[in-house]
């Protein structure tokens, strides 16, 4: 256990030698390197595809009135900065259009989208693919500014390039919708990060992130460890996060913090990473809800740092932790977590885990400089748990206080308290009104 955190220590000290650009340098995972075939451009087969007509808001200006072509060959850069640089003008029109086709994006710098301004696609047929003109790493589009919307785009990385697809600094009223991104670190060997949060030492309120598709990035979305910046009232719903190179949502912030957040109704999958569907870490205040978690090699629910009041609630867990520690972990000073009302499939598990686990989590410091601590009031209840033949149901080390009740666990093995539980070293621990094998204990 101590070999893993030491991992992570690993790779935050990593996100520290990239503070120079504001990004984690964070290592391709083994599975992509050495990849030689080149990415097939377009949405994959296994990723859903956004639909229906394009959005608009106020006076528009067509990207392909100002020049671009949209045919994959041409450098349609300039033409796009045009039509922000129209849109962001006084009175000027509010709504960047691009029309279906493929706009080839040669940059030196990002593409700045101005205050209050829509750039809104065609959903699943408007592809954008930045390239590198200069610079180490590739940044396709930039929003530092209120009120910006991103509807109906594809944005898309084929060069081998360091690259973030969306990068955001202080950006309130921010939305993201209908869109799909892509990285293709399953073809190239390196990262790819999605969204990139944090990158003014600000406060951000008010992000929203609906009905996105986000396949073969590195990070899906991730805050470089040094970032100071506070996000506040986030929501990511309905996505889609399918074959990430590591963390799908990595809400982790050791100088800053995310406050007030809601994921639900998004599925993750598919993910052979030392990665997570969702890691929280110095995060207070959030809700996983009715979401979907599918094949993750480790825990698909990732809770860590002291982060306070996390709420994970009536999701869907199947086959995750299927080489190490659990479906949804819980370390390292975290206070108030509550598991309640989930699914958890844990038959095709072949790993000795616990579906849920609760643990101090190493000797090192955490990348807030802070000691590793147990966890405590933690409370896992009503759940339904169908356990493997070397699963526990939930296992607490060193917790001070919390409750283990009203939970319902099948499986071989779990037929007593001590094969459905493991408490260590536990304080006031409540165990009460579990059903086990069909039976109350």
């Amino acid at each position: 256990m101590i070999d893993s955190w030491s991992r992570r220590d690993a790779l935050r000290l990593a996100g520290r030698l990239g503070l120079a650009t504001g990004l984690a340098a964070v290592a391709a995972p083994a599975a992509c390197a050495g990849a030689a075939a080149p990415p097939v451009p377009g949405i994959p087969v296994d990723v859903p595809t956004p639909t229906g007509a394009p959005l608009r808001r106020g006076p528009v200006v067509d990207v392909r009135a100002l020049g671009a072509r949209g045919d994959g060959r041409a450098d349609d850069a300039p033409a796009f900065r045009a039509a922000l640089s129209a849109a962001g003008a006084p009175d000027g029109p509010r709504t960047v259009a691009v029309p279906a086709g493929a706009y080839r994006l040669v940059l030196d710098a990002p593409l700045a989208v101005p205050a209050g301004v829509t750039v809104a696609g065609e959903p699943g047929r408007s592809f954008l693919r930045p390239e590198r003109a200069a610079g180490d790493i590739l940044v396709g589009l930039l929003v530092d500014a209120p009120g910006v919307r991103l509807d109906g785009l594809v944005v898309e990385r084929l060069a081998d390039v360091e690259t973030v697809l969306v990068r955001l600094g202080r950006a309130d009223g921010f939305r993201l919708s209908r869109s799909v991104l892509l990285g293709h670190t399953d073809a190239l060997g390196t990262f790819a990060h999605g969204i990139q949060m944090g990158t003014v030492d600000d406060t951000t309120t008010d992000v929203e992130l609906s009905d996105l598709s986000v396949a073969t990035t590195t990070y899906g979305l991730y805050q470089a460890n040094e970032s100071r910046a506070v996000t506040q009232q986030m929501v990511v719903r309905g996505g889609t996060f399918v074959r990430n190179a590591n963390t799908d949502l990595e809400l982790n912030s050791p100088y800053g913090s995310f406050r007030d957040v809601l994921v639900e109704r998004c599925t993750f999958r598919d993910n052979d990473s030392p990665g997570f569907a969702v890691g929280i870490a110095y995060c207070a205040d959030v809700v996983i809800r009715d979401n979907t978690m599918e094949r993750y090699r480790m825990e698909a629910v990732h809770v860590e740092d002291f982060s306070t009041d996390v709420l994970v609630e009536r999701n869907t867990f199947t086959a995750c932790g299927l080489r190490e520690f659990a479906h949804l972990q819980i370390i390292s000073g975290a206070r108030r977590v509550t598991v309640r009302g989930n699914r958890h499939d844990a038959t095709m598990n072949t790993a000795a885990i616990p579906i849920v686990g609760a643990l101090a989590g190493g000797d090192a410091l955490t990348a807030g400089g802070r000691p590793q601590d147990p966890p405590t009031e933690v409370v896992v209840e009503d759940n339904e748990m169908r356990c493997g033949p070397v699963v526990r149901a939930v296992a607490f080390d060193d917790v001070p206080a919390g409750a283990i009740v009203g939970n319902r666990v099948d499986g071989p093995g779990v037929g007593t308290l001590d094969g459905a539980f493991a408490l260590r070293r536990t304080g006031a621990v409540r165990v009460a009104g579990n059903v086990l094998n069909g039976r109350a204990q």
